[in-house]
């Protein structure tokens, strides 16, 4: 049996890190009385990483706190919070954060959204919009978090601070994001393209093929596609890589395990050479998932799914952390991917997921932890796998006001239709998959 010290060793080791333990009630409240010498202690020497530092700590003891603490925040409406930020001076000794030791839970909380405000409003002023040359350099608590200068997407509608009550995770930051180094047991890494980006660009693409037939080797236990059958294969893919151009889209996705190596050089080779434009082509898209494919790296094979950008540089690959299992009980045959990508993207954070790892119903979403704007997801499955993202594009939504796009091939066949897109509108709910059945290979949707 482990001894009190190591416990407590063990204890604090998860409370200075992303992942805390469960606290009771009376244990965060303990904590946060701690917070103002916690916060007289951060090196204001380090200028802006100072100020981060802060706003991390001040984050922290928030998002760790039980549920009917944390929910408590969302009965403080905005005005209270930038109330208590206004009288918040943050040059003061402990950033201006002090307690009397009588306050109710209610109070610490304001009283910590305040500071938390006001720190983030300072950063906001302090900060002149660089960022280094490698944004996985910006963490902060040591190493626990990534510290990313970036606020709230447009198209989120500003309320009226009297009636603005949404919840922390909605509304704890709002110039700046803080995103855990790692999340359900997968490092989060960080892509942020050095090119800027049209900012008229809105619409997301989605790619479906009539017809397709997979190509599988199978045994009793285990299967992977090894090839798959595209009619007018390549004439979709280049019209979709066109349209992406003249239809001013921010993203564009091709769906799961229906892209080979052939036809992800096809993908790479138009946006590369833009055979379709006269003079000066139109706005090139944000980025393009180029699907997925069973292939392997190095001696595993992966379920991988390849992103580039508008131009044909390949930004990064994604691979499915999650093992499907078909109704036969036949495995996946892959190893499990350990990471997730969040990509940097003008106004937008992106994050991405393979069927499978944002539709599993198992177990909380792991989407969830991620502060972002949107998340990617090529898939590939039935009305059902469709039902299941549904669900947990619902889950993110409620949580974090998180948008979900996903792009998924019909297997089996299914009469008169390609596939399935859930838009990301926002409104991921409304619809049954039936009505979310796309015939055509090209399509756009507006966020």
């Amino acid at each position: 049996m482990l001894e009190f010290a190591s416990l407590l060793k063990i204890k604090r080791e998860f409370a200075s890190g992303g992942t805390c333990l469960p606290i009771t009630n009376t244990q965060w409240r303990k904590g946060a009385f701690r917070l103002p010498a916690q916060l007289a202690k951060v090196d204001r020497t380090d200028g802006e990483g100072g100020l981060c530092e802060a706003i991390f700590l001040a984050w922290k003891s928030l998002a760790s706190a039980p549920s009917p603490i944390k929910h408590l925040y969302s009965l403080v409406p905005e005005s209270d919070i930038l109330g208590a930020a206004s009288s918040c001076d943050v040059q003061l000794s402990s950033f201006g954060l002090a307690f009397d030791g009588c306050e109710t839970d209610a109070d610490l909380v304001r009283k910590i959204g305040g500071c938390l405000r006001a720190l983030e409003t300072e950063f906001s002023t302090f900060h002149l919009g660089s960022w280094r040359s490698d944004p996985n350099e910006w963490k902060v608590g040591k190493d626990t978090a990534h510290f990313i200068p970036l606020g709230r997407l447009g198209w989120r509608p500003t309320k009226d601070p009297t009636q603005d009550r949404r919840p922390f995770d909605q509304r704890g930051l709002l110039r700046v994001r803080l995103i855990p180094t790692i999340v359900d047991g997968a490092t989060v890494r960080l892509e942020r393209p050095d090119h800027l980006l049209s900012p008229a660009s809105v619409n997301f693409g989605a790619v479906l093929f009539p017809g397709a037939q997979f190509r599988s080797q199978e045994t009793v236990t285990s299967f992977f596609i090894e090839g798959i059958d595209l009619p007018k294969g390549r004439s979709i893919i280049a019209k979709a890589c066109e349209e992406a151009h003249s239809q001013g889209c921010r993203a564009v996705v091709f769906p799961e395990l229906t892209i080979d190596h052939g036809s992800r050089d096809l993908i790479q080779q138009q946006l590369r050479k833009k055979p379709w434009a006269k003079g000066a082509p139109p706005p090139s898209p944000h980025f393009v998932v180029a699907g997925s494919w069973h292939q392997f790296e190095g001696s595993a094979r992966y379920n991988v799914a390849t992103v580039f950008d508008g131009h044909g540089i390949q930004l990064f690959t994604q691979r499915k952390r999650l093992i499907f299992k078909d109704p036969k009980g036949r495995v996946e045959d892959i190893h499990p991917g350990n990471e997730f990508v969040v990509l940097i993207m003008g106004d937008a954070l992106y994050a991405f997921g393979i069927c499978l790892d944002f539709c599993n119903r198992c177990y909380d979403t792991a989407y969830g932890e991620l502060d972002v704007d949107f998340v990617i997801v090529p898939s590939c499955g039935n009305a059902t796998t469709m039902s299941s993202h549904i669900e947990t594009a619902k889950d993110v939504d409620l949580r974090r006001k998180t948008r979900t796009f996903v792009v998924q091939q019909a297997y089996p066949d299914i009469p008169r239709a390609a596939g399935f897109v859930l838009k990301p509108d926002g409104r991921p709910g409304v619809n049954p998959p039936k009505k979310l059945q796309v015939a055509k290979s090209w399509t756009i949707f507006r966020p």
